[in-house]
């Protein structure tokens, strides 16, 4: 089953809820530069899109969703944007509790603009979560489905995106128990966080690439075939030298 948009915001009130939360918070804070000129959409965990957005220093930032608070209200299927329009988009764990996250994917990618930026964070199926699917434990993350890392990569690559950055980061097993949090804290210290693996969540940065189209008179033949903008090399006879 997908995870609930509510149980997700219950959990980032909990003490490892918060551990994460700070973690997803700085590694997107590291990626992120100010822009005063670039449309950009946040969606997902209203929590952590809240605090992220009032650090920031982008005037054209706008957070997307269907509760009250949104700046703009709308389904992430079916965004109010035309082709194009949005420079960077931000996804934290929106794609984990849409039904069909991939017709979701498409949609992000209609609006995105040429050269834009994507920044998708979620859970980790490979990581101490993971292992909650096994135990006999009461938490949100058993029975999930997961939106793993080598799933986004190869979307994207559909897609024709260059992926700069991949995070992995809290080490940390999500107890309830307060105590044995702070006792594993050493798991997020500078030798482990420094092991870009096993993480409880993820925060992929990504480009959209650009194809530029090719003009008649650059267009070059190789193997009598014609290489310019499109999706599959096209035989063509009436070519030029």
């Amino acid at each position: 089953m997908n995870f609930k948009t509510s149980e997700i915001n219950n959990w980032y009130l909990s003490r490892a809820g918060e551990i994460n939360q700070d973690l997803i918070i700085n590694s997107i804070n590291k990626i992120l530069r100010p822009s005063f000129d670039k449309n950009i959409l946040y969606i997902g965990t209203e929590r952590l899109i809240r605090e992220i957005m009032d650090k920031s220093y982008n005037f054209n930032s706008f957070y997307v969703s269907n509760s009250k608070g949104a700046d703009i209200k709308a389904e992430l299927q079916n965004l109010p944007f035309q082709k194009s329009s949005i420079d960077r988009i931000v996804l934290i764990h929106s794609l984990e509790v849409e039904q069909n996250p991939h017709a979701a994917f498409r949609e992000v990618n209609r609006v995105l603009a040429d050269d834009g930026e994507i920044i998708i964070a979620g859970f980790n199926k490979t990581s101490f979560l993971g292992l909650y699917r096994l135990l006999p434990i009461n938490s949100i993350f058993k029975n999930k489905v997961y939106i793993n890392i080598s799933r986004l990569i190869d979307w994207m690559s559909l897609f024709s995106y260059d992926v700069n950055s991949i995070f992995n980061i809290n080490k940390i097993p999500p107890f309830k128990n307060n105590k044995f949090l702070e006792f594993l804290s050493f798991l997020n210290g500078n030798i482990f966080s420094k092991i870009n693996y096993f993480g409880n969540s993820y925060v992929i940065f990504a480009k959209k690439n650009t194809f530029k189209f090719i003009s008649v008179k650059n267009w070059h033949k190789k193997d009598n075939i014609i290489l310019g903008k499109f999706s599959k090399p096209v035989v063509h006879n009436n070519y030029e030298k």
